[in-house]
């Protein structure tokens, strides 16, 4: 099995950056297909939920790692020296998509209802660009003889050392097809308008619950469990209280 990290390697970069760029082509395209809104402001809305990402995500991304950026204040203000939060990356477009929502005079559960097969989509492109930067690698294992081909392989972490790993970010590639195949038949009952997006929310989180516990990138612990993984819970918790309120309002 290919390691995706080590194939990226020489275009980290580019790879990255296309990743972006792809997602806000995507959603511009879905958004149009699905919800009928004008052109410019899907633009708009694309692009506001860009920014409030990348920021969210690093927001984030800093106070998970404070023990760090603590004495590297610097590195903090510069996204491009690596690290982004899926948490906090959600949080701040979703912010970013609202404040044009309401200058747009758009309904945002409209738009996260069209934009609803969107989310696994960034989520698998994120894996990829992941994969490309080295983060969300997979804790060391003994030997890869005790693993399917599927489940681990040799690759590197931040500090450039190569050994046999989880495949976390292979775990998140698929978990990510996974739910974008759902999306499509969730997206055609009518009962479910306004819920499918925070059902597949839901569903991701429990997924990244699950793949923490594999993974081998270093944050804080609380309460035996990584911190991110007290974020999908969150997340997890979040997603159900939308869940039953669109639930109780269409009734």
């Amino acid at each position: 099995m290919i390691d995706p990290s080590i194939a990226f390697r020489f275009f980290s970069v580019p790879t990255f950056g296309f990743a972006l760029t792809l997602g806000i082509v995507v959603s511009i395209i879905v958004g149009i297909a699905r919800s009928g809104a004008r052109l410019s402001h899907l633009i708009d809305a694309s692009l506001a939920a860009f920014a409030g990402s990348i920021i969210g995500a690093r927001v984030i991304h800093v106070l998970l790692n404070w023990a760090y950026f603590a004495d590297h204040i610097d590195e903090a203000l510069h996204p491009n020296a690596g690290g982004l939060d899926w948490h906090g990356a959600l949080i701040g477009g979703m912010i970013g998509l609202a404040l044009v929502a309401y200058w747009r005079r758009l309904v945002l559960r409209d738009l996260l209802d069209a934009l609803a097969p969107v989310l696994p989509l960034l989520a698998f492109l994120g894996w990829v660009g992941c994969a490309a930067a080295v983060c969300g690698y997979g804790a060391e294992v003994d030997t890869l003889a005790h693993y399917p081909a599927v489940a681990a392989a040799e690759s590197r972490d931040v500090y450039g050392i190569v050994a046999p790993r989880y495949n976390t970010q292979g775990f998140g590639m698929v978990l990510a097809v996974a739910l974008f195949a759902l999306s499509l038949a969730l997206t055609r009952f009518d009962r479910l308008k306004y819920r499918c997006f925070w059902i597949l929310l839901a569903l991701f989180s429990v997924g990244m619950f699950g793949v923490g516990f594999y993974r081998g990138d270093s944050v804080p612990i609380v309460f035996n469990l990584r911190a991110d993984q007290i974020l999908d819970l969150a997340l997890l918790g979040w997603s159900i209280q939308q869940i039953t309120v669109n639930r109780v309002t269409r009734l």
